[in-house]
């Protein structure tokens, strides 16, 4: 289970992970609030640079049915038993059969679909009351009951009600990929050169000059933080690439008004 980071005074965000092999004694000289402000710095622009897509904070939202037409709710899956299932076969073709109902399951899954990318879920609240983790467990996106005891996740609640009130149904859940070793790494290292910044030593990060003329050589960059999508640190754009080749400024998504996504709390 990955563990999350915990937010830091004045920072609304998460810490990344930090890998210790990246903090040098230089580290432990910097005063604390000149530490927690490179750690701040350094995980909201990975966070950004990688498109959003890994790091950040938990959310919890408020699964329900898409309307009250249907009796299947969007973000669930169980109870869909119908006795044919048209789906567009190996061929290309449309075929009115009958088969699996969900997946490659034989049999209809008790699951709740929340939308991904899911890392962890870290909490559900049923009722006021907290469901033991020990009777689900999470496939790519899907929350699945494995618990011995009828389906709880229900169809609709009260959402006049607050998360832990009774008739509310609420899962806290990371909405990104988590940090693995190398952003870890990639942390340790941007953080290092933030740090060194923000003491007024020299470091790394690229600077916002527009122009410098020396010796006869004039040298433009572009103004702004990491307008490229890159810092200039190889370790660090190394990590960046591998999510964000392409300098996404946020993850792509799908709309259609046939979807309706959870209320997310804040």
């Amino acid at each position: 289970m990955t563990t999350l980071p915990e937010p830091i005074p004045g920072y609304s965000g998460c810490m990344w992970p930090v890998d210790p092999a990246c903090l040098t004694a230089e580290w432990d000289a910097f005063d604390q609030s000149v530490r927690d402000r490179a750690l701040a710095l350094a995980s909201a622009t990975l966070y950004r640079l990688t498109g959003y897509r890994v790091g950040g904070c938990p959310i919890t939202v408020r699964p329900c049915k898409a309307g009250c037409a249907g009796t299947v709710p969007s973000y669930f899956s169980y109870g869909a038993n119908a006795w044919m299932n048209p789906h567009i076969g190996l061929s290309g073709s449309w075929i009115n059969s009958c088969g699996c109902t969900t997946d490659c399951s034989c049999t209809v899954l008790c699951e709740l679909e929340l939308p991904a990318p899911v890392a962890e879920v870290t909490q559900i609240t049923l009722d006021g009351e907290v469901v033991d983790p020990a009777n689900y467990r999470v496939d790519g996106n899907r929350v699945v009951w494995t618990g011995t005891e009828e389906c709880p996740w229900p169809t609709c609640q009260d959402m006049t009600a607050n998360c832990g009130d009774t008739g509310s149904f609420c899962v806290t859940y990371l909405n990104s990929y988590a940090v693995d070793g190398l952003g870890a790494y990639a942390a340790g290292i941007l953080a290092m050169e933030f740090a060194r910044a923000c003491s007024g030593g020299k470091c790394r990060l690229p600077s916002t000059v527009t122009s410098l003329s020396r010796q006869g050589v004039t040298f433009e960059l572009s103004v702004g933080s990491f307008p490229g999508g890159f810092t200039g640190i190889r370790e660090v754009d190394a990590f960046i690439a591998m999510w964000n080749p392409g300098n996404l400024r946020q993850q792509t998504t799908v709309w259609s008004p046939d979807l309706r996504e959870p209320r997310v709390m804040r």
